[in-house]
């Protein structure tokens, strides 16, 4: 079915094929991350090494299975594109050299295409249900984050039992693959600070983790207050945590990403402050994805995404505040998974 609508959307963007090397979309398309994908409107390939064709043989060799499946050679794919004739074929985001290296290889002009991202926006059931899973598990990892993050903990033991948590929920790799976000202090300003040696004092603490299952990811942050709280630092933590609830609230499906930016943008404005980064980012196979909830976006959201909302305040060399969870988007309006 997955391989059916890209083949469409191939036919519809006028290429004559589509070729996928990105992990995520081979992953998306075929059920493994291994090999390159070659789609035509009416025929599909994947090419793998030998070693794949023998470790995933239950699945290739599943009836039905909507690829023919070839051993890896760069000497035959390119004959292969030759043989079908194609003269444009759409590429993913791709380095210059490899899209040059593509080009002398194919011998046809190459198009870059988002039609796998596109696609992996809208979320099938069992993509939803992975998704609950490893949103829970996120969650688990967040209470352990309330229970070990104190005055006079250090940042990396904190990070350490929470990380144990997820990975011992049924997480498959630990938080974001290289490991949660936790800052306290004056360094909760750097948006993407990882935890140091730093012993944690009174204060706010930016706590942003998530976990995989079944290769799909969730990502919530929360900001915790360690030790005595100044009057500025709990208002500043409430109503960035009010305007996340609210920015919840006021998601439609058919409004575009840069709408919900904006909303999130003109609020924080308004209390006298600056908006650093993106009010969020689809999630799934990987941790960003589309739809992009930023300044510029023009992404349409709808029914059947899931993606995160994080507005977020920060003072440098002071502190800083951000609040996150992942939503799935209904009819209605969004559904939280976090929280």
């Amino acid at each position: 079915m997955r391989v059916g609508r890209a083949q469409a959307a191939v036919e519809s963007a006028g290429l004559d094929a589509l070729y996928v090397t990105a992990p995520a979309n081979v992953m998306y398309l075929t059920g493994r991350e291994a090999g390159r994908v070659l789609l035509t409107k009416n025929r599909g390939f994947l090419w793998v090494r030998e070693l794949y064709r023998g470790v995933y043989a239950d699945l290739y060799g599943l009836k039905g299975y909507p690829l023919e499946v070839r051993t890896y050679s760069r000497d035959e794919l390119s004959k292969q594109v030759e043989s079908l004739g194609c003269r444009s074929i759409g590429i993913e985001d791709v380095s210059v050299s490899y899209c040059n290296r593509m080009r002398k290889s194919f011998g046809c002009r190459l198009k870059p295409t988002e039609i796998v991202e596109q696609q992996r926006a809208v979320k099938s059931g069992h993509e939803i249900r992975a998704l609950r899973r490893s949103a829970s598990i996120a969650v688990k990892g967040m209470k352990k984050a309330y229970e070990v993050v104190r005055k006079g903990v250090r940042e990396l033991d904190a990070a350490a039992e929470i990380e144990y948590e997820i990975r011992m929920g049924g997480s498959e790799t630990p938080p974001f693959q290289h490991g949660m976000l936790l800052s306290s202090g004056p360094r909760a300003a750097d948006v993407h600070a990882h935890a140091t040696g730093a012993r944690i004092g009174d204060g706010l603490v930016i706590a942003d983790l998530g976990a995989r299952f079944q290769g799909y990811y969730s990502d919530m942050t929360r900001t915790i207050a360690a030790g005595r709280l100044r009057k500025t630092e709990r208002e500043l933590m409430e109503s960035v945590r009010r305007l996340e609830v609210e920015a919840v609230d006021y998601i439609k499906p058919g409004m575009t990403g840069a709408e919900v930016h904006d909303f999130i943008e003109s609020r924080i404005k308004a209390a006298g402050f600056s908006f650093h980064h993106s009010a969020g980012h689809g999630i799934g196979l990987e941790v960003h994805e589309r739809p992009k909830l930023g300044p510029e976006s023009d992404d349409v959201l709808a029914e059947g995404m899931v993606f995160t909302v994080e507005p977020g305040i920060y003072i440098p060399k002071k502190m800083g505040v951000r609040f996150e969870d992942m939503v799935l988007l209904t009819k209605k309006g969004c559904r939280q998974l976090t929280g």
